[in-house]
């Protein structure tokens, strides 16, 4: 595995897939890539229930609206109001391998301003 010093800007290698909202396209192609690439971007990614979260006013819990994570990938997504029902999900995903997360991936939100 590379070091994280010995990272030039140039040397990312980058992955770019449309998915078409398959989960278990985007599950294999972040267990399969995860020494191939650094960073992947997935269109139209999955958008599914993924759990219900404890909730004061439901006694049944709170739909939590999610798409795939992996434990060796970060995940950022364009913040918008996809909780809600009915509106718009992300059309873009970006998944940044953890041997990135000293670059504070998450800070470059622009990553996915499309």
């Amino acid at each position: 595995m590379r070091d994280l010093d010995t990272l030039a800007v140039g040397l990312f290698r980058i992955f770019c897939q449309n998915v078409n909202r398959n989960v278990t396209l985007l599950e294999s192609i972040l267990a399969l890539s995860i020494d191939d690439f650094d960073i992947i971007f997935i269109q139209e990614p999955p958008w599914h229930l993924a759990r219900l979260a404890l909730s004061g006013s439901n006694a049944k819990g709170d739909p939590v609206i999610g798409t795939t994570i992996h434990s060796d990938w970060g995940l950022i997504v364009q913040s918008s109001d996809f909780q809600n029902e009915g509106a718009d999900n992300p059309r873009v995903a970006v998944y940044v391998h953890k041997r990135l997360r000293g670059l504070r991936p998450s800070y470059f939100q622009d990553l996915i301003y499309h």
